[in-house]
């Protein structure tokens, strides 16, 4: 271990907890039609998307393993990525056996996780929530784990179906990235409909007045998978150290604090061990805390405090607290910053991946723009064709204002695409500004200075603001205690034990009931709470980071 710590825990071991697995399930292989012309031959562009293998793509598409090596000669050292385009040779004919598209009954399979359900399927296969019941025969919205759905291939596509926003149509095989514009209607043109339901946040439920009785002692108990297979789990220790750290602040204050630790790699606690705490903190993956709720049934409220996933456990149990705020508050709060920054002289460009398998981003920022009645212009366009989009910009953008780039899409090859095409438009004099989805912080083969070069602005569930005094000390502290730098799992396990403690120890029973009325604010998290229909809590709160031209990143709030 990197570290020593002092600290009387209770750690319970108990009987072990029944396995949960997930078996692994292909993805299905939908053929592209988008044509691509290098040194005389034709060629189809696949992106590949998680759990596809070079074998089943090259079935799907009547080509022999061989033959996608010779056209994709890095596939031999680096194998399939992730949305990765590879070549595909073309034939005539290619794909009708496999794909049908002449059939109205066409169709592939998904086996759906049990996080999943009908919005979250018919966004990932760009089809209607209407389409996919009707073709399964569907009395209701309800799905079972490991349910199969057939997925039609001649759907209508999961957009809103409103005038706010035109779409024009993609030809099949276009010779050259399109741009369209896109204009949101009158004020009086109907709401958006289906997906905007699905993106939009509903209005939190009112609460009323609180019953505020502090508490002098709050007890809680804390879970965690500390040891995997025998051995220490690092980052796990990093959060069980925040925790430390928080109670340590708290003892300080004048509130005692007890704190019960269950080492998951033992088994889940008795539930009547449980209720008899505050609240439960963990685990920390989603498979796990639905194990969790499942064993205390609503007797204590259950917080998951880093897996985003778990989200969808909101609608099926009662008592529970996601504090990771969903990627859609994401899209809403970067569409609104776009908005809020916005001035007569400006353009707004939405740059998506044509052919991507994953069109979340897309679907989510063009209905949340449109809410907005923000004027923008879409440039959809593949790698391969990246080469010819400065031209393109060149016709698009404004030399009088600031030309607003927002990235609809969390591919780490596509985004590394349009921030070279920015840095050329940047070097021709026009005045560019980038939003983007929050994953392109992870996104390690894109240079950091680029993003400072085009002020890059995020919509983030997390950051540190280590400038500010209470972060410095924080990290201070940190070090002298465990002789380490602290992690984001430290941060985050020092915000939500803090904050949670906190409330406790302020308004007593009724500490649940302030969630919704007040925002919290941590050293890594911000903490705003929409109380739900059923009763439990999902944060909202959301921090928008900007990578300013002098390469410092900024916390804007």
């Amino acid at each position: 271990m990197k570290r020593l710590v002092t600290c009387i825990v209770s750690v319970l071991v108990l009987g072990c907890a029944a396995a949960l697995a997930q078996e692994y399930v292909a993805t299905p292989v939908t053929i592209s039609k988008e044509k691509v012309k290098l040194n005389g031959k034709v060629y189809l562009s696949h992106v590949v998307q998680e759990r596809q293998t070079l074998y089943g793509i090259s079935q799907a598409y009547q080509v022999s393993v061989e033959e996608l090596y010779e056209a994709n000669p890095t596939l031999r050292e680096k194998g399939l990525q992730k949305n990765a385009i590879i070549l595909i040779p073309y034939h005539e004919g290619m794909g009708e056996v496999s794909e049908v598209p002449s059939r109205d009954n066409a169709y592939t399979e998904h086996t759906v996780r049990w996080y999943e359900d009908l919005e979250d399927i018919a966004r990932r296969y760009n089809v209607s929530v209407k389409d996919l019941m009707e073709f399964n025969g569907l009395k209701s919205r309800k799905l079972t784990a490991r349910q199969v759905l057939r997925i039609p291939l001649n759907a209508s596509a999961f957009v809103p179906e409103t005038p706010a926003v035109e779409v024009a149509a993609v030809p099949e095989t276009p010779q050259t990235p399109e741009a369209e514009t896109v204009q949101p209607e009158a004020p009086q043109a109907q709401p958006v409909q289906e997906l905007a339901q699905a993106v939009e946040a509903p209005a939190p439920v009112q609460a009323p007045l609180l019953n505020v009785q502090p508490k002098e002692t709050v007890s809680f108990s804390l879970i965690l998978p500390l040891q995997a297979g025998g051995n220490v789990s690092e980052l796990n220790m990093d959060f069980y150290s925040g925790v430390l750290m928080a109670l340590k602040d708290m003892e300080e204050q004048g509130t005692k604090v007890q704190m019960q630790v269950y080492d998951l790699a033992a088994g889940i606690p008795a539930a009547d061990a449980l209720a008899r705490t505050d609240f439960v903190l963990g685990p920390v993956a989603s498979r796990d805390i639905e194990a969790v709720l499942q064993r205390v049934e609503g007797r204590v409220p259950v917080i998951s405090p880093l897996d985003q996933k778990a989200a969808g456990l909101v609608a099926n149990y009662q008592s529970f607290i996601q504090v990771p705020a969903a990627t859609d508050n994401q899209y809403e709060d970067l569409a609104q910053w776009v908005k809020d920054d916005m001035t007569a002289q400006d353009k707004v460009i939405l740059v998506t991946e044509k052919g991507a398998g994953n069109v979340t981003a897309s679907v989510a920022l063009r209905s949340a723009l449109a809410r907005r009645e923000v004027f923008y212009e879409i440039l959809s366009y593949a790698i391969v064709e990246g080469r010819g989009i400065p031209a393109i910009l060149t016709e698009q953008m404004e030399k009088n204002g600031v030309n607003r780039v927002v990235v609809a899409s969390e591919s780490e090859a596509f985004m590394g695409d349009v921030v070279r095409n920015v840095g050329i438009m940047l070097g021709k004099g026009y005045d560019v500004v980038m939003y983007a989805p929050s994953k392109v912080r992870t996104f390690d083969t894109i240079e950091g200075s680029d993003y400072h070069d085009a002020s890059l602005h995020i919509s983030t569930s997390y950051f540190a603001d280590y400038s500010a005094e209470r972060t410095e000390q924080f990290v201070r502290a940190y070090r002298a205690l465990f002789q380490t730098e602290p992690s984001q799992f430290a941060f985050q396990g020092y915000d939500t034990a803090r904050f949670f403690t906190d409330r406790v120890a302020r308004y007593g029973q009724d500490w649940l009931r302030s969630l919704s009325m007040e925002r919290g604010t941590g050293l890594h998290t911000d903490f705003l709470f929409r109380l739900t229909e059923n009763g439990n809590y999902q944060n909202q709160a959301v921090r928008r980071i900007l990578y300013r031209k002098d390469y410092t990143t900024t916390l804007q709030r």
